[in-house]
């Protein structure tokens, strides 16, 4: 997971040559995003010298990031949430989540504050021992410090979720000579999975919607998406009186009014569809 251009299907890519299978992941190189659907991979051999999960193949999956610009962020997290529920259901066990971060960024933008609100949603605080947080490209770094800014992440972005007990771990992803490439932490992760007495623990949205059996826009993944588009709304809605005030009598300007009308429309039927329906309600109610 993480956000767009963190690097996930470059990652992915590289694990595939590591272990002598074929690229399947497309790795974007404009500004679009080039995941948009859940990528399921499956890598066969990998655990057999772990005797925990010896007769079971890795799946890494691929998922787009929470500012996709295919997709809505309700559709990312209802797709996600639907892979999730049902590898779940399907007996798959969740050993590693790798949450990607570009440390070539300047700056730890909203977009990539979203993103990681959004995982630490997704995944809840219990299953933190299964998160690693991965910096990527570091080839890009020159005469940049790159290591002040992993610093900057461990001790003030990712604090919370290094420090909590049993917490997250952080890693490099340096692709190339003498670097730690992405074999190296997937066997990592598979390494710790196989000592841990926690091989079935699942993640936060997973409990909610499997063992707890809630509708999507009862998890806590969702009512934080929804309250995040009910703030974008409220602030665009103020935005479009103003543009459209400037806007009388240019049609060109007119035009781009209604652009921004029919994306605030889009917004709220997002938020539609992140509020219980009635009948989800009424289910609700006599779910025990």
């Amino acid at each position: 997971m993480g956000a767009t251009g963190a690097g996930k299907s470059y990652f992915i890519n590289t694990l595939l040559r590591e272990t002598g299978n074929e690229e399947v992941a497309i790795v974007g190189r404009e500004l679009a995003s080039c995941t948009v659907d859940i990528q399921p991979v499956r890598i066969k051999g990998l655990t057999s010298k772990y005797e925990p999960l010896e007769n079971g193949d890795v799946i890494i999956v691929d998922t787009p990031g929470f500012d996709d610009t295919q997709a809505s962020d309700f559709e990312i997290l209802k797709r996600i949430a639907d892979w999730l529920k049902t590898s779940c259901q399907e007996g798959a066990r969740l050993v590693g989540v790798i949450y990607m971060h570009d440390i070539s960024q300047d700056r730890f933008s909203g977009t990539a504050r979203k993103n990681l609100e959004m995982f630490n949603h997704l995944c809840g605080d219990a299953a933190l021992h299964k998160v690693v947080l991965v910096t990527s490209k570091w080839g890009r770094e020159g005469k940049r410090d790159f290591g002040a800014r992993e610093k900057e992440l461990q001790d003030k972005h990712w604090s919370s979720m290094i420090r909590s007990e049993g917490g997250a771990r952080t890693m490099r992803f340096e692709d190339g000579e003498g670097g730690r490439g992405a074999l190296w932490i997937v066997e990592d992760i598979l390494r710790r999975a196989a000592k841990s007495s926690l091989l079935h623990e699942v993640l936060q949205i997973q409990a909610e919607l499997v063992r707890s059996k809630k509708f999507l826009p009862e998890t806590k993944a969702a009512k934080a998406l929804r309250a995040q588009l009910e703030d974008m709304i409220k602030a665009q809605s103020e935005m479009l009186k103003i543009e459209a005030r400037v806007a009388e009598g240019d049609a060109e300007a007119e035009k781009q009014v209604l652009a921004e009308e029919r994306r605030l429309r889009s917004l709220m039927g997002d938020v539609k569809s992140l509020t219980l329906s009635f009948g989800q309600r009424f289910k609700s109610w006599f779910r025990f």
